[in-house]
């Protein structure tokens, strides 16, 4: 498995991600410093990471497996009862929000697309992010690459056992398996990791999907398990440099 903490730069207010950097791609992640990005406007996210040059798209996230691909001369920036938006226009930054969800990044290599998923529970069990990738239509899935943003950790994720059974009879046995954990008699979920092994079995290359132990729980992000209703929202900024 490929762990990129190491690609993690932290600032002040936000996080940069740089794994996709060697694809002109970047990727933002702002802090609970920041504050919470749905009571900001686009144009103040914009230029507050000076990207008013750019096109901000973004969404009302419903915990849905609905993903858009915003063309070259987009008529909309804003999509109701949406969780992914895919484009390969360098006009454009996507504008996603999370709190404990995880954010998902993908670059193909091929049609240079690039986009966010958001896949809390809801968005894994939908397999939202295999919806992003048959949305992009590659040639071949070894052209395809995934960042897992921060999310919640598995030791903080504690789930029922309908949630459990849920999942155990939807999808293959091993992956269960290897991304349920039990502790003192509770079922706790790694998201990424099911998200990993989900993608791998799918066919993604392996070494084209890196994941982080970094936690919005224990850290300085917010946090719906953790702050309950007072809980804001981090925002993930993708955009392509020209």
């Amino acid at each position: 498995m490929n762990y990129i903490d190491k690609d993690i730069k932290d600032f002040d207010n936000y996080i940069e991600f740089t794994t996709f950097n060697k694809f002109n791609v970047k990727i933002l992640f702002t802090k609970k410093h920041y504050g919470s990005v749905p009571e900001k406007s686009r144009e103040e996210v914009a230029e507050d990471f000076s990207l008013k040059d750019k096109i901000m798209v973004s969404s009302h996230q419903t915990h849905s497996n609905n993903v858009v691909l915003v063309g070259e001369n987009p008529d909309e920036t804003y999509f109701e009862n949406t969780d992914g938006i895919l484009t390969s226009n360098k006009n454009v930054a996507i504008l996603t929000k999370y709190a404990d969800c995880l954010p998902v990044f993908i670059y193909d290599e091929e049609s240079k697309i690039f986009g966010a998923v958001h896949s809390g529970w809801k968005g894994t069990y939908q397999e939202i992010v295999k919806r992003a990738i048959e949305k992009i239509d590659p040639k071949s899935l070894s052209t395809i690459n995934i960042l897992f943003g921060i999310g919640i950790s598995s030791e903080n994720y504690k789930v029922g056992v309908e949630f459990y059974e849920q999942f155990r009879n939807k999808f293959p046995k091993e992956i269960v398996e290897k991304t349920f954990f039990i502790k003192d008699g509770n079922f706790y979920f790694n998201n990424q990791l099911f998200n990993y092994y989900l993608l791998k079995d799918y066919g993604v290359k392996e070494d084209k999907i890196f994941l982080n132990n970094r936690c919005t729980f224990k850290e300085n992000f917010h946090s719906f398990r953790r702050d309950k209703e007072l809980s804001g929202r981090n925002g993930a900024i993708m955009f392509m440099e020209v």
